[in-house]
């Protein structure tokens, strides 16, 4: 480690100015002095500036540092006469005292200076090291000696990973400060680490023999035996042994074993250092522990945590000659670990191939099986290359040869592996070994081979299948589940291998499944299918055939889970409606998850709303029908029924008391809802309706109740029934199927408000210029009139023979001419312009409002849902609220119209319906990414074409490559291929044409 510091003179020169007329000191630098030990200069520069000596330079270190780097001791002594006694321990940026610089660059002198002083050495920098580690380190063993026999100095100091200096100079192999530390007899003897390792650990893992051997003889005197020494464990109870074989050097292990070393060590894992340098693969290691033993079966068949052996461990990295020489010693050959691998296996799984040889040469039993029931074939099939590895003598063998027909635990058999896997040279020289017998062993699952293929789009093996199959029923043969190879095919997407199964003689039959729907379901998917084919739409006829079950299945279900969902989906609904997302809260998630909260809590809740709110206007409604008032002729007057709770029938009197109570209750919850919502109260138009009808209601009933004379209160009644119902119609807003409707209409409402003035002036323009000319005529005697029969002219009810013709005939049409020109103009203008404008208006925006209308529905019920969860208990909400939701699309349900009427769903055309809107939602951007998609395919089918060329010239050449080993459909970026759970995953990044050209270019040389 470096401590040295370089200081750059002109990035950081501490300059000070002291005197003007004395040019020796007008710019020195106080680090310059310090480093040069220029002490006269250094003390006039204190004299005059003395906090000169407390700056720092860019590291961090004061003028002390540099002192003590240069060995100047009376620069020493002076600066330390002038500063703070804490100011000897000063540290730069990284740590390091004045101590440290002077043992960095070795300078004794500095260092008994600093002592004498009164510096601390047991400070550690950030490195965790102390003067004294940093001696050791850099090997300056004469400052180790001045350290330790300094009586403030901690021998048993711990720096990083509590390594003392001890501990330090037995992992260096400085074998001479190990010597004056342990001839000091401060130093602790057998003080571990935080790893729990003593010294004699660190210098066996180090390779310091010598070290070693200063440490036993000094463990010697103080009591530890040697032999009990050398077998010390650290914390994972791995002795000096162990991590002399980790470390490598063959001197140390045979230092340790000739000490008395235990070679049947075990540590935690119960691995013993055999096992560890057969890992290794350290043949003289191994060699050199056994020879230590005379009866070396007690040691060589030890098994460890996983019940493997130095034999397992060896052939797991392929160490053939190490596993050749413990079989010759009499290692078991057929033990098995935990898992149940026996060596061979495990050298079958990790490819250990030469070792399999020597394995299979020496007797290995092939017939033993792992957990999964997999044997010796079934995971050579799983390597790279598959059978490949193996020589044809050993395939030719007939234990090898049963092996065909061995199955694992789910009933497969090797060649369904590597059918499964699409290694079909391997499926040629199984094949060949069992014929036809191999082609009829079926999985528990009863799928058989060409099932396996045809699944995982193996199409070169089903190829090959296909030209040894003889027995046709093999092809269209049905598993478990009535699924034919050609099913399997189709539901993958794997297009070239069912156009190779129909070409040879696949039949497109029904499974059970199919069977069991209704005829006429059936020939409809065909007649779909058939349509869609002939509009071309071939993305579509793959949807149909993926989702084959889907369509037919009586039984499907789709399950949507809510519990994945995050726990504030409302905010992020309401998210949703504030930037106007229609198509996402359209998703059939969203839509699912507000049906699902509409009908848990929220249509009980509206239900509820709606029960009182009816019980104050249905006994209105019965008041306004029985107590309507008689009208006199002669002298128009109004006579009203009399009230009387003694005379009158009790269902009137009830009706009364209930519009009262309701009422006055409506007022006082509308006041609550005022101190809940705050200014948002006057935001909804609802409640505006409410208090309208409240209002007005109790304006009518309490007259009525005390029998007021007049009509008003009547007036009021007509009112409040009026507002009653037209509020009663927004409480319809909240069902899907009819509340869309409702807020439609109030949105053309607002399109109405506001050409309002347009008609107005029209409308008094028009009135005006008619009650001016209209002379003597009943309906434009007075303006009132005259503007009310105008605008009831305007809606169509003209009247022109009663109002225009009639009086121009008689002559009691004064301005005749005048006033035809101004009933022509008002006919353009008013009933043909201005109306069909106000139609034009609506129909025109009548998508527009129906986008807003939905989105503020969905908003006002995201809105109901919040409001409630606030207001409900935890324990309610978690009791209704579900965390799934199962629907069967294809069951038909007899309460749909009623459903469909206050939901609006209909799930029955909903996938159809997505598939039609879909094209004419299309964007810009989606028909150039379309565009691009065409074009890559046709470069896809070129380069396919060009492949196939390329092969078939390959194949005349006769070159083999690794690029005719894979079979299967190419997986783009980010899907995995299929694979058994044994498999190890198959890297394809790399371009297949680069060992093709290889053996290309060794063929040309």
């Amino acid at each position: 480690m470096n401590f040295s510091r370089e200081v750059n003179r002109q990035t950081s020169c501490y300059t000070y100015v002291i005197e003007e007329e004395d040019p020796a000191l007008a710019r020195l630098n106080v680090f310059e002095l310090a480093e040069k030990g220029d002490l006269a200069l250094l003390e006039n520069l204190v004299r005059k500036c003395p906090e000169v000596l407390i700056e720092k330079d860019e590291y961090g270190a004061i003028p002390l540092h540099h002192a003590a780097a240069g060995d100047h001791v009376n620069l020493i002594q002076f600066i330390t006469t002038v500063m703070e006694p804490q100011d000897l321990n000063s540290c730069d940026e990284q740590g390091n005292v004045p101590l440290h610089w002077a043992v960095e660059k070795n300078k004794a002198g500095s260092c008994r200076a600093l002592l004498d002083l009164g510096a601390d050495p047991n400070i550690l920098n950030t490195a965790l090291l102390s003067p004294l580690h940093l001696a050791i380190c850099l090997g300056h063993n004469d400052l180790v000696e001045l350290l330790v026999s300094h009586t403030a100095t901690d021998c048993n100091l711990q720096g990083d990973l509590g390594n003392t200096p001890l501990i330090l100079a037995c992992s260096l192999n400085n074998f001479e400060a190990l010597n004056i530390l342990i001839k000091n007899g401060r130093a602790v003897l057998c003080r571990q680490n935080r790893l729990g390792h003593f010294p004699v650990h660190a210098a066996a893992f180090a390779g310091a023999k010598n070290a070693m051997e200063m440490i036993l003889k000094a463990g010697e005197k103080y009591g530890h035996q040697v032999e009990a020494h050398i077998n010390y464990v650290d914390k994972s109870s791995c002795s000096p042994l162990h991590l002399a074989v980790r470390g490598g050097n063959i001197e140390v292990i045979r230092f340790c074993i000739a000490n008395g070393a235990k070679v049947d060590q075990q540590q935690n894992d119960k691995s013993t250092p055999l096992h560890l340098a057969c890992t290794q693969g350290a043949t003289e290691v191994v060699k050199l522990m056994l020879s230590s033993f005379q009866q070396v079966e007690d040691v060589i068949n030890l098994t460890d945590g996983a019940c493997q052996t130095p034999l397992h461990r060896a052939t797991i990295f392929d160490h053939t000659e190490l596993a050749e020489y413990l079989i010759s010693l009499g290692a078991k050959v057929n033990s098995t670990d935990c898992k149940g691998n026996s060596p061979l296996l495990l050298a079958t799984s990790c490819g250990a191939w030469r070792t399999v040889a020597l394995l299979l040469s020496k007797g290995a039993d092939v017939n033993v099986k792992d957990r999964c029931g997999c044997s010796f074939l079934h995971l050579a099939l799983l390597q790279p290359k598959g059978l490949k590895n193996l020589s044809q003598e050993v395939l030719q063998l007939g234990s090898v040869t049963a092996l065909l027909s061995c199955e694992d635990n789910e009933g497969c058999t090797p060649l369904h592996y590597a059918c499964r896997l699409g290694i079909h040279d391997s499926v040629k020289n199984m094949l060949g070994l069992s014929g036809q017998d191999g082609l009829a062993c079926k999985s528990k699952d009863k799928k058989s081979v060409l099932h396996f293929a045809a699944q995982y789009g193996r199409i070169n093996t089903c190829q090959r299948l296909l030209e040894t199959i003889t027995d046709s029923r093999l092809l269209n043969e049905g598993d478990e589940r009535g699924l034919t190879p050609l099913h399997l095919a189709s539901r993958e997407g794997h297009t070239k291998v069912v156009q190779l199964l129909l070409r040879k003689g696949a039949l497109f039959h029904s499974d059970r499944y199919v069977i069991e729907t209704p005829k006429n379901l059936l020939a409809g998917a065909f007649v779909v299918v058939h349509w869609v084919s002939l509009c071309k739409n071939y993305h579509l006829v793959k949807i149909i055939l993926l989702l084959w079950f889907s369509i037919f299945v009586i039984g499907y279900s789709v399950t949507t889970f809510f519990s994945i969902l995050p726990h504030k989906v409302l905010l992020l609904l309401q998210a949703m409606v504030q930037y106007n997302r229609i198509e996402l809260l359209n998703h059939p998630v969203c839509k699912k998850y507000l049906a699902m909260k509409w009908s848990a809590y929220g249509s009980t809740a509206h239900f509820l709303n709606m029960f009182m709110y009816l019980l104050g206007l249905l006994p209105l409604t019965n008041l306004i029908v029985n107590l309507r008032p008689a009208l006199n002729t002669t002298d128009h007057h109004v006579t009203m029924v009399e009230v009387s709770f003694f005379e009158q029938h009790i269902f009137l009197s009830f009706c009364m008391v209930m519009v009262l109570v309701m009422n006055v209750y409506s007022i006082v919850k509308e006041l609550v809802q005022i101190s809940q919502q705050r200014w948002n109260y006057f935001k909804d138009y609802s409640n505006q309706s409410d208090w309208l009808s409240a209002v007005f209601a109790l304006l009518f009933i309490i007259p009525t109740m005390l029998n007021v004379e007049g009509s008003l209160h009547w007036q009021a009644g007509a009112m409040a029934v009026l507002t009653s119902w037209t509020g009663f119609l927004l409480y319809l807003q909240r069902f899907e199927g009819v509340g869309i409707y409702v807020v439609m209409f109030w949105e053309i409402m607002k399109t109405l408000v506001r050409i309002v003035m347009l008609f107005i002036y029209l409308v008094l323009a028009f009135s005006l210029a008619f009650y001016a000319l209209m002379l003597e005529q009943v309906k434009f005697d007075s303006v009132p009139l005259s503007v009310m029969q105008t605008f009831v002219m305007m809606v169509g009810e003209l009247n022109y023979q009663s109002n225009i013709l009639g009086p121009y005939q008689q002559n009691e049409l004064p301005f005749g001419v005048l006033t035809y020109f101004i009933f022509v103009m008002f006919v353009l203008l008013m009933p043909i312009l201005l109306v069909n404008l106000m139609i034009g208006l609506a129909v025109g925006d009548i998508a527009e409002v129906q986008r807003n209308a939905a989105l503020k529905r969905i908003g006002m019920q995201i809105e109901l849902h919040t409001a409630l969860e606030d207001k409900l208990p935890y324990w309610f909400m978690k009791r209704v609220d579900k965390r799934s939701l199962i629907i069967y699309p294809n069951r038909r349900c007899s309460k749909n119209f009623i459903r469909q009427f206050f939901t609006g769903e209909d799930d029955t055309n909903d996938v159809w319906n997505r598939l039609q809107a879909q094209p004419q939602r299309c964007t810009l951007v989606e028909n150039e990414l379309r565009k691009q998609k065409f074009r890559m395919k046709e470069m896809s089918c070129t380069m396919e074409k060009q492949h196939n060329l390329l092969k078939l010239i390959i194949q005349k050449m006769e070159i083999s490559s690794e690029a005719d080993e894979y079979d299967g459909p190419v997986h783009v970026r980010g899907n995995t291929a299929p694979k058994l759970r044994q498999a190890k995953p198959r890297s394809h990044a790399a371009s297949r044409w680069v060992p093709l050209i290889k053996a290309i270019e060794s063929k040309g040389n």
